[in-house]
């Protein structure tokens, strides 16, 4: 299992940018936040942080919090960059460069309460060539933004190539040294998609460059907080996230409660030269409301060179409603990523909240969750989340244990807490939902928890997902657990 020491998390980190014809970044405020894990058990991290202008050059260099204080993270243990409390950068739109001398994991989320949207989005190492498995045009107010940084230090000649199968148009565009810039279907360049547009891109330079990639998927359906503007932030996905087997440990068919009812859609794309022939196998959690279920959809032949194809849940009625599970994706003749979609349009009052992750090839028995809340405030609500994990191997059961840890500014920060003995059948998933009773004896995490958990396990082979919500905001996020 690939560990990092360098990762980029980029792209509209924003610093209370107010977006005025520049990109087509939704109106309002935009603030970024960064949570990095040291992944040492051992060992403290020490941590730089530089972030770049749009045109390559180095804007600031942070090797300290906020408060002053040396920019470091415990073993197992991690520390949050807000950037608005950063006085002395800039309002401005940067790249971020993360570097320690121990191995990291990055999550990065960024908001824009003025139009209840937010999303959270993994760090990532990038690469030459990178796939977005859902781009949508003029699709139910949906849109996409996809954006690159050149992490090289010549100037780069960036493509993307954006099809559904049926349409396929291409784009350009020559980006700096170490610079940034975008692909926004919002705009006339992108009218040649036609309306109610679903597809995929591959996003590639004519020099081979490594590239890092953050998509912005955006539903506005009117200016400020209004009822359906929902946000989904995922990074770009390379050949290391490929396999032929995916899984997607969170998905729901009309799963419906007080805070509304949530839909999953699922999109594989195929990353090799030749046709694929997928097939996606959903089960039910143990506690799924819709009681035992599987279901096998028809294999399926994706084209090659970045074809793509969705399941979108709520449309195979023969999937009871209250649908809580997970799901293995399968591939032959050659080698797929995906994603899911997540959307609850009646959440927070009906003002509607969304979020995604990337579908996971391969699992670890020692996982990082750098980013976990329970009862944490935040405007008019507050955060709390969800851990869902999945076990991959296809003979080991898992045994698991979670040991939660506040942050240093956290109120109560010394406080931990533990889950033992998680049984996890093969092909197996289990939520663990901060709010309920989940640690040993029955125990709960505290209110005010703001922290993150290292997860690990005896046998087996684990992914996992987050979520987060904050319905008082309008909004939830969403990343990947990262392997250790």
């Amino acid at each position: 299992m690939k560990r990092f020491s360098l990762v980029f998390v980029l792209l509209a980190l924003l610093v209370a940018f107010v977006p005025a014809g520049v990109w087509a970044l939704p109106g309002g405020t935009w603030n970024t936040g960064m949570k990095i894990q040291n992944l040492s058990a051992t060992e403290s991290a020490t941590i730089v942080v530089t972030l770049y202008r749009e045109n390559g050059t180095i804007a600031y260099t942070l090797d300290k919090t906020a408060g002053g204080a040396a920019l470091t993270a415990p073993a197992n243990g991690s520390v949050e960059l807000y950037m608005p409390n950063y006085t002395s950068v800039a309002a401005g739109k940067y790249a971020a460069m993360v570097s320690s001398n121990q191995p990291i994991g990055v999550v990065a989320t960024q908001t824009d309460y003025d139009y209840g949207l937010a999303d959270s989005y993994n760090g990532t190492q990038g690469g030459t060539k990178l796939y977005v498995p859902y781009v949508y045009h003029a699709h139910n107010n949906w849109s996409t933004e996809i954006f690159v940084q050149n992490t090289t230090n010549a100037v780069a000649t960036v493509r993307a190539s954006i099809s559904n199968g049926t349409i396929t148009q291409n784009y350009s565009r020559s980006i700096p040294a170490y610079g940034m810039a975008s692909f926004d279907t919002n705009t006339a360049e992108f009218n040649g998609l036609g309306s109610a547009f679903i597809g995929a891109a591959v996003i590639t330079s004519d020099e081979n460059a490594q590239l890092a990639v953050m998509v912005n998927e955006s539903r506005v359906v009117a200016s400020g907080d209004a009822k359906g503007n929902v946000l989904v932030s995922f990074r770009g996905l390379a050949t290391d996230d490929s396999g032929a087997k995916l899984v997607l440990p969170s998905l729901y068919r009309e799963f419906s409660g007080a805070s509304g009812t949530w839909r999953s859609g699922i999109k594989v794309q195929n990353v090799s030269a030749t046709a694929a022939t997928v097939t996606v196998i959903l089960k039910a959690d143990p506690d799924s409301p819709s009681g035992a279920f599987t279901k096998t959809f028809p294999a399926v032949s994706i084209p090659g060179n970045g074809g793509s194809t969705e399941y979108y849940l709520k449309n195979y009625t023969d999937i009871p409603n209250m649908f809580k599970g997970s799901a293995v994706v399968q591939s032959t003749g050659g080698d797929v990523v995906a994603m899911v979609i997540h959307t609850n349009y009646d959440a927070g009052g009906g003002y509607g909240v969304a979020n995604g992750y990337l579908g996971i090839a391969d699992g670890a028995t020692a996982l990082s969750v750098p980013s976990l809340y329970k009862g944490w405030a935040s405007g008019a609500g507050v955060w709390v989340s969800g851990l869902k994990l999945q076990n991959l191997h296809a003979t080991e059961t898992a045994n698991i244990t979670v040991n939660f840890k506040n942050d240093p500014d956290a109120p109560n920060p010394t406080w931990t807490g533990t889950k033992s003995g998680l049984m996890l059948a093969p092909g197996a998933s289990v939520e663990l939902y901060l709010s309920n009773p989940i640690l040993n004896g029955g125990a709960t995490v505290p209110d005010s928890f703001k922290g993150s958990a290292t997860i690990t396990s005896t046998g087996g082979e684990l992914a996992g997902t987050v979520i987060h919500t904050n319905y008082g905001r309008h909004v939830a996020n969403m990343y990947l657990v990262i392997p250790k």
